[in-house]
């Protein structure tokens, strides 16, 4: 079996929905597909070592603060 080259990610993962073959994704970008049943991981995904940093400046706006602790709650949950 050769792999088959897609010029976008969705269009990788299109096929693999349509019965086309197997791919390797990260779950947030599979997450829905996951959800409604159109793809398996039948082995789970590993964790990526990735991390997020958000940082901001002491002055920032009221509104910036505001995204900044909403963000970081939605991280911690």
């Amino acid at each position: 079996m050769r792999a088959a080259p897609y010029e976008h990610f969705d269009f990788l993962l299109e096929a693999a929905s349509a019965g086309l073959g197997v791919a390797l994704a990260p779950e947030p970008h599979v997450a829905d597909d996951l959800a409604a049943g159109q793809l398996i991981a039948p082995f789970g995904f590993l964790p990526s070592g990735l991390a997020y940093v958000a940082l901001r400046r002491e002055d920032a706006q009221k509104k910036a603060r505001a995204f900044y602790n909403w963000i970081g709650r939605e991280a911690a949950g």
